[in-house]
């Protein structure tokens, strides 16, 4: 039990009763008062028989007392619901505060930590004991910490929310990713007296991202020794059946026209066997040097990608009554075999596809090679495609040229062109050392101007 009685204690009927107990001294003292000083009346009457105007008066007083004693009742009651949330109210924020999964602590205008959770004292590996009252950046330090970019800084500067991501160094110097978010520190009457960072700890996530990255790094990888398998694997062939075949019918082709040749006139029926034979032969060969220029134009090889995309360009539009023009910068360009054979895959790739769904008339390929980048622009008249409908598409063919581009460290759009409908653009830097790589791509993209 409390040893004396506060006035905060005094609530609800209590203040009341307390009202109609001074109301009564009152009462009695003003009685007794009367007929001190009148001797009109003795105190029996003057308590319980007072006259109009004493009445009046001590009723007036008494209204007064009860007054002033319901007022104050709900002045304190009110005053006590007020203290009772704000108690909640703080109790809430602490449990918050105590308990949240990130890390959290308070700085102050001077860089000095206020309070910090288990949670923070957990990540940075220390007591609270050994954080609290220290400088910030001497707990937990960033690139940030003591330079423009501090969010104690940037705080007080203005800004009412910070966020951005950091590699955190603890006192014993492990690093730790982090997402780091801000916000001001105000006192009741809204003054700011520091911050309260929140720290994210992100080294899960940022060791799946790198586990993804290397995934797909040996995934490009694998893809281009399976490329590169397939590419020798299509010039044995030809060479082959180029070798193989094509002398075999060569020689077959001789034998029928010796054949031809000795056969009496009037057989006349075997001469026309022989000769319809000679035109079959004939248009096998054809077969067989366009199957072995399919698997690998020698011309590719010989003259280099500028001449094999002009023939590949010839042989499609004989084929599919497509106008296809090329333009080239300079008018000869010849690249490393592996990305000649890429390119030109590509180039293949891509005029299959306004084939199969663009039904385009007209075809307007650039070639354009400088210091800092190749690229390559295919676009047609045919019904347009953007890139989100082509990822829609599933289009296994142009997720191969997405993976061809990004195993040599360059970028593919797809867009409405000027022809009307869909432009690949291609960009592949030149061999050039990481730290000039992003320079680089900068200028082959204003060069060839890509939307």
């Amino acid at each position: 039990m409390r040893g004396s009685l506060s006035f905060r204690d005094l609530e609800g009927n209590g203040l009341i009763l307390f009202g109609f107990a001074i109301s009564v001294i009152f009462w009695l003292l003003e009685a007794s008062n009367h007929v001190l000083f009148f001797a009109d009346s003795d105190l029996y009457e003057a308590i319980f028989a007072p006259t109009w105007h004493e009445l009046w008066m001590r009723l007036t007083v008494v209204m007064a007392f009860m007054g002033f004693a319901f007022i104050a009742s709900h002045i304190v009651k009110a005053r006590r619901r007020a203290e009772d949330a704000s108690i909640r109210a703080l109790a809430e924020v602490d449990q918050v505060f105590e308990t949240a999964a990130d890390g959290m602590r308070i700085v102050d205008k001077d860089f000095r930590v206020l309070r910090a959770n288990d949670t923070f004292a957990e990540l940075v590996g220390l007591p609270k004991s050994e954080i609290i009252g220290r400088k910030c950046h001497d707990v937990f330090w960033g690139d940030r910490c003591d330079a423009p970019g501090c969010p104690l800084t940037r705080v007080l500067g203005g800004d009412e929310f910070v966020e951005y991501d950091a590699d955190k160094v603890c006192s014993d110097g492990k690093s730790i990713p982090c997402i780091v978010s801000a916000t001001p520190y105000r006192r009741p009457d809204g003054r700011i007296v520091g911050i309260v960072e929140d720290f994210k700890d992100i080294s899960e996530r940022k060791q799946a991202e790198r586990n993804l990255r290397e995934s797909e790094d040996r995934l490009r990888e694998l893809t281009a020794h399976l490329q590169s398998i397939r590419e020798d694997e299509r010039s044995r062939i030809a060479r082959e059946i180029h070798d193989e075949l094509g002398q075999v019918l060569t020689a077959l082709s001789l034998d029928v026209r010796w054949l031809h040749k000795r056969l009496p006139e009037e057989r006349g029926d075997l001469l026309r066997k022989t000769h319809r034979m000679g035109e079959l032969i004939t248009t096998t060969v054809g077969s067989v040097s366009r199957i072995c220029s399919e698997l690998r134009p020698a011309i590719l090889d010989d003259v280099g990608l500028s001449a094999a995309i002009e023939w590949q360009a010839s042989e499609f539009s004989s084929r599919t009554g497509i106008v296809c023009d090329i333009e080239t910068e300079p008018p000869h360009i010849k690249l490393s075999e592996e990305l000649s054979v890429a390119i030109f895959r590509i180039f293949q790739e891509t005029l299959t596809n306004i084939v199969r769904h663009a039904q385009a008339t007209k075809v307007h390929v650039v070639l354009r090679l400088t210091r800092h980048a190749f690229s390559m622009r295919v676009c047609d008249d045919g019904v347009g495609m953007e890139f989100s409908e082509a990822h829609k598409m599933n289009s296994f063919g142009l997720l191969g040229v997405m993976e061809r581009v990004r195993g040599f460290g360059g970028e593919m759009a797809v867009y409405k062109g000027d022809l009307g409908g869909a432009c690949l653009n291609i960009i592949i830097p030149s061999p050039d050392p990481p730290a000039k790589e992003d320079k680089i791509m900068a200028r082959a993209k204003e060069a060839v101007q890509v939307p």
